[in-house]
């Protein structure tokens, strides 16, 4: 497979911990992608030669092929989080994608009712998805969710609302305990079932961020009566399954 490159055309701070990056295709041809789908950036290699991969979700909307966006969060640790904030206008990068089969299927969403949920910096996918053409028919019976830190300072509702101007349902926002709290899944099941409250069961659902709370999102939605097979999820961070007990809604 030939290499494919991109080139940075801007780039914004938003945050005291966040940019985001624009970049067009390096060969000048249109960028295709649904809304929801991510791009994996290789910024070069480690001290060991290893290519330095990084999975990122597209922020803008799919109806602009002629460039497109990403938020990156910068981490001390990140190997890809410090080199990005380096590069230079008009440098390129490596890149592959995108990727997503789920939110590219374009048999889905199906009628009916949808859930998006976002923690942490799945907020980016969600973002995606309530901006692409897909799903332009559907929000007005999607509810969509932000489950954010009280800390989190990755996107400011400001700076969301001027990335989501024109969508109808701004995510309800909801503050969640930190990543390591025992009580954060707990807190998120209660949550949902806050949301949900008498209203129909999803038939449809995207979840996206910590993989320990989508798995049990997950699985109360299947347990209320959503298909497994409709509801997609992609986690950005604790990928493996964490071995404490499942806790479910009463």
């Amino acid at each position: 497979m030939s290499q494919k490159f991109l080139k940075l055309i801007r780039k914004e701070n938003v945050s005291p911990s966040s940019d985001i990056y624009h970049f067009e295709r390096a060969d000048g041809l249109p960028f295709e992608f649904v809304g929801g789908q991510y791009v994996i950036l290789n910024t070069g290699n480690d001290g060991d030669g290893k290519a330095i991969k990084r999975a990122y979700s597209i922020l803008s909307s799919d109806s602009k092929t002629d460039s497109f966006q990403i938020c990156v969060k910068r981490l001390g640790t990140g190997k890809a989080s410090s080199i990005l904030p380096e590069l230079k206008l008009g440098s390129e990068l490596e890149y592959s994608g995108p990727w997503g089969k789920f939110v590219g299927d374009p048999t889905w969403p199906p009628p009916g009712f949808s859930l998006i949920l976002a923690t942490d910096t799945g907020i980016t996918s969600l973002a995606g998805l309530l901006l692409s053409k897909k799903f332009a028919k559907s929000l007005d019976s999607t509810i969509t969710v932000w489950l954010k830190t009280k800390e989190e300072d990755f996107l400011s509702e400001q700076e969301l609302r001027k990335i989501l101007l024109g969508v109808p349902n701004f995510p309800n926002i909801f503050q969640i305990p930190p990543i390591s709290a025992p009580d954060r899944v707990p807190t998120v099941l209660e949550i949902l079932k806050s949301i949900l409250g008498d209203c129909t069961v999803p038939e449809n659902a995207f979840l996206s961020g910590d993989g320990n709370i989508l798995r049990e999102v997950r699985s109360e939605l299947v347990r209320l009566g959503t298909l497994e097979s409709r509801i997609g999820m992609e986690a950005f961070f604790n990928t493996q399954r964490n071995p404490s007990p499942v806790v479910t809604l009463g």
